[in-house]
């Protein structure tokens, strides 16, 4: 089994995604908002690209059925019911609900690998549930990061290295089998860990903090708080 992650969506090709398990990760904040709307009862996940798209299918489903959620620039989109906030996506708003997100770089990284037989969502709340889940299937693991409006974002890089670092507990390694990339999101992850590498420096972090965000980002960094792992199908995301 080999692992390669790609800093950011839109460089992968259908060569990449060949016989190959894919986790898509935006810890800060769409894959872990997608995990908690999960979470929080919501009967199926769509993502959109475009918010008006979005708002397209919410009005062929009718009010009463779904939700509308997401962000530009961090921000709620206008007329929308939910931001991109994880505790949004606990509460009563979701259950029994169809979710339509729609945000900055989140749900067009997971467009880009609709093609993949397997994409699964990943975060640092599921890191060891999805990383048992990718392991089990035995096949490659692709973990394409969302970045920042087309750049890496080291608060995703950490995440999949996060993700590498619970995969070693699943599957033997070989050397050789870790792409370099995935060696330094894994060194990343634990110079996080061990305190070394302030993650709430970065830019996306800072960004994040900057507008009042800093539960939610010390909640997307929460390890381990949920087994939860989204699979993205045929446009929709539900449960594995």
């Amino acid at each position: 089994m080999k692992i390669d992650v790609l800093p950011y969506y839109g460089k992968q090709t259908d060569n990449h995604l060949y016989n190959t398990t894919v986790i898509v990760v935006d810890v800060l904040r769409a894959t872990t908002c997608m995990i908690c709307a999960l979470n929080g009862g919501a009967d199926k996940i769509v993502p959109t690209v475009d918010a008006g798209d979005a708002v397209a299918i919410a009005g062929r489903l009718g009010q009463r059925e779904c939700v509308l959620g997401g962000e530009r620039g961090g921000i709620k989109i206008s007329g929308f019911d939910l931001g991109n906030s994880p505790k949004e996506y606990l509460g009563r708003a979701v259950k029994n609900k169809t979710v339509i997100v729609s945000t900055t770089n989140g749900t067009g990284a997971i467009h880009s690998v609709r093609s993949a037989d397997m994409v699964m969502l990943g975060a640092m709340i599921n890191r060891t549930a999805v990383a048992k889940a990718a392991a089990a299937r035995g096949d490659d693991v692709l973990i394409v990061c969302a970045g920042t409006e087309h750049q890496p974002s080291a608060d995703d890089l950490c995440t999949a290295g996060a993700i590498i670092d619970a995969m070693h507990y699943y599957a033997d390694f070989a050397e050789g089998d870790l792409s370099d990339m995935a060696l330094i999101c894994e060194k990343l992850y634990a110079d996080m860990r061990d305190g070394s590498f302030d993650i709430k420096k970065t830019f996306h972090c800072a960004r994040l903090l900057r507008l009042g965000f800093e539960e939610d980002v010390d909640f997307c960094f929460e390890e381990d708080a949920t087994d939860t792992v989204p699979v993205y199908r045929d446009g929709i995301i539900q449960k594995l």
